[in-house]
């Protein structure tokens, strides 16, 4: 293999603590670790009610309200794709700067990407910060120049650099890719594709920040002298205190603890981590010492080295109630002892483990059963394994260590959300996410196919003249693969699959997956805009009204999150030969979009989308867009319609062909018919567009 094969894999997203001479995982900043999650911080509506309460609420409240309660949620993804402005002034505030990368003095890292706007960046390995150095340069460039974004771009299968894909007209930005995780073909994409997409960077007043692999960093050094900067590491024991809370001198705790040199060992991203550990433990009560000696050791260790040997001996003892009680336990760690101890009986029978039939009142209780765990592995009132962390290793130590019970464990998973239709949201949001973390030891295919599996409609399910897909039970067991895809479609060694899987879906898939993306790409459209509207735009073919409707909704979240001038640079590509239910999609999300927040929209996104507008369509389709927006226009008070009617005019450049196309086009409707008092507005709007079209007309001018 040459130097191209030979990448290191990003770090896999919520890998266990390893033992301090390792140098740990890259950081995101402001995102929790993917793949490692507990749930514990999940906002919850009636999160830990039983099903006694839910049923009383339905009766209270009707069914579709208490149905809402039994959804999962997305999570967040803080950190990455379109950066916020605070958000990245909080990572600045915490952020300990390595020797070499901030300041003006030649040579730097940012008076080489400010001077040149290209920089690489490189690490002494695959995970040593380099994601929130570039985050941190791309804060720097914002201080200097307030109008530039700061955005994450993708690299997908068949990624390359192009201005028109990557660069808008009238929207300066700082672009960082990642292309750690790239495959070979996108590399060579890249170093073939990047001196031409420097010089159009100063066309766009942008910059380009590229994280590449450790081990090509030469070769692209070679090809690219002076633009390569190789990240150096700051103090560890610095980075540790400043992300330490409740601690009055965190310095004086680290030198009393005589752990600085281990800490010391560790690059940033890892010390992190080790920070948050310990003050979580410190909020919790803990002397801030013996907080930080028990993680350091805690940490240091495999957490699954004494259950390895307790499932053995429970193996050999024949003890299958344990065994189904851990997993069930791993995989809803947190949830009712109910739904426990159900998840344990549906595991027992996925493994054909014959019960004795026990009459109800002889029937042992969820919580009686849940103490044959023991108390060194699990907590009856918190209803979470010990010691923290373990309920996170469970699943994937079974899959790593025993690969005989795959078949059933994806089994039992994949059936568990129909055998109990009452997991409350947060119980919803734990399958989901230890669903992603058992993707992140098995691969990509663990959470496309179980999303998959949740995602179809059953047949007992259908109701009455509506879609199937539309039925409660559906909803709920869908909201369980939104989150699980969202999820593991940003994920550093996952994404690139789940979001080919979501591409292929959203051309070629069923009704069922073609909703499912629509759902997910509305789940991550706030953070990756350009990758979520480039599926919503195929989907919006759709003959299914369910999934047309699930792409507006989409395309309407996203629009409100990215403002108007923003989505209206994004929506333009939805031009390219558009059908007439794409464009009407298209209509009514402007028109949306723009009547709520008129005022700010900026007139070269108005103008750029007016452009493509008239430089692709035909008249007959570019009506619906302008009756939206000159309907749009007609909302306005008379001396503000120009903020709307203008980038029309101005977009036909006084070309008489685009000047008859859009007087066509903008013909809806017959004018003296107009009666109402919204319909004299709008002719109102229209008489305007007219008259300024005249007057720009090269035959009257």
């Amino acid at each position: 293999m040459d130097a191209f094969g030979m990448l290191d894999s990003p770090e896999p997203v919520g890998a266990r603590f390893e033992p301090p001479q390792s140098t740990g995982l890259d950081e995101v900043p402001t995102q929790p670790p993917a793949m490692s999650v507990n749930g514990d911080g999940n906002v919850t509506t009636y999160g830990n009610i039983d099903q006694s309460v839910t049923n009383l609420l339905q009766l209270i409240v009707g069914k579709d309200a208490a149905d809402a309660l039994a959804r999962a949620h997305d999570r967040e993804h803080n950190g990455r794709g379109l950066q916020d402005r605070e958000a990245l002034e909080r990572l600045a505030s915490r952020y300990v700067t390595p020797p070499g990368l901030l300041g003006e003095q030649r040579g730097s890292a940012f008076q080489v990407l400010h001077d040149r706007r290209v920089l690489l960046i490189a690490g002494e390995g695959s995970a040593c910060g380099q994601f929130s150095a570039a985050l941190r340069l791309g804060y720097e460039l914002q201080e200097k120049h307030p109008e530039l974004v700061v955005r994450e771009e993708l690299a997908d299968t068949g990624f390359r650099l192009q201005a028109k894909t990557l660069l808008v007209a009238h929207e300066p930005a700082a672009v960082l890719v990642d292309l750690r995780g790239a495959g070979r073909d996108e590399i060579q994409n890249v170093r073939r594709g990047l001196v031409e997409f420097t010089d159009q960077l100063e066309q766009y007043r942008s910059y380009l920040i590229l994280i590449i692999p450790h081990n090509l960093a030469p070769a692209f050094g070679e090809s690219f002298p002076g633009r390569v900067h190789r990240l150096a590491k700051p103090s560890s024991v610095d980075v540790f205190v400043r992300h330490l809370t409740g601690v009055e001198n965190p310095h004086e705790l680290v030198e009393k603890s005589g752990v600085a040199q281990c800490v010391e060992r560790l690059w940033p991203p890892k010390v992190k981590d080790l920070a948050e550990a310990v003050s979580d433990r410190i909020n919790r009560g803990t002397d801030p010492d013996a907080a930080l000696r028990a993680v350091l050791e805690t940490e240091s260790k495999d957490p699954t080295t004494t259950l390895r040997a307790e499932i053995t001996r429970k193996q050999q003892a024949e003890d299958t109630e344990w065994l189904a009680l851990l997993l069930a336990a791993g995989l809803l760690e947190g949830a009712s002892a109910k739904h426990i101890a159900v998840a344990a009986d549906t595991m027992l029978e996925h493994s054909n483990v014959a019960r004795e039939q026990v009459i109800p009142l002889l029937r042992p209780s969820p919580f009686t059963r849940l103490h044959h765990l023991g108390d060194d592995y699990f907590d009856l009132e918190t209803c979470e394994l010990k010691p923290p962390g373990l309920g996170t290793q469970v699943l994937r130590h079974f899959w790593r260590e025993h690969p005989d019970v795959h078949d059933t464990l994806l089994e039992w998973i994949r059936d568990l959300p129909r055998q109990i239709e009452d997991l409350n949201r947060k119980e919803l949001e734990r399958v989901a996410d230890r669903v992603a973390e058992l993707a992140a030891e098995g691969g990509a295919d663990i959470a496309v196919s179980l999303a998959d599996e949740w995602a179809r409609t059953a047949a007992a399910d259908r109701s009455d003249g509506a879609e199937t897909s539309d039925h409660w039970k559906n909803r709920y067991r869908r909201s369980i693969a939104v989150r699980l895809l969202t999820t593991t479609a940003l994920d550093a060694s996952l994404g690139r699959s789940v979001r080919q899987k979501l591409w292929e879906w959203s051309r070629d898939g069923n009704a069922d997956r073609k909703l499912l993306t629509a759902e997910v790409c509305a789940g991550i459209g706030q953070v990756f805009p350009r990758i979520a509207l480039t599926r919503l735009k195929h989907l919006a073919t759709s003959e299914s009204e369910t999934v047309r409707r699930a792409v507006l909704a989409a395309v309407l979240q996203i629009g409100g999150e990215l403002g108007v001038s923003t989505f209206l640079r994004y929506m333009a590509e939805w031009f390219d030969d558009a059908s007439p239910a794409r464009l009407k999609i298209l209509s009514e999300s402007v028109a949306s979009v723009l009547a709520e927040r008129t005022s700010d929209i900026d007139s070269a996104a108005a103008v750029a989308f007016w452009d493509r507008a008239l430089g692709s369509m035909a008249p007959d389709d570019l009506r619906p867009v302008a009756e939206s927006w000159l309907r749009t226009a007609a909302n306005l008070e008379p001396e503000e319609r120009g903020a709307l009617v203008e980038p029309l005019v101005a977009a036909t450049r006084g070309d008489a062909r685009r000047i008859a196309q859009l007087q066509y086009a903008s013909s809806f409707g017959t004018l003296p018919d107009f009666t109402s008092i919204g319909d004299k507005r709008v002719a109102d709007s229209v008489r305007h567009l007219r008259t300024r079209l005249d007057e720009v007309h090269p035959v009257w001018r």
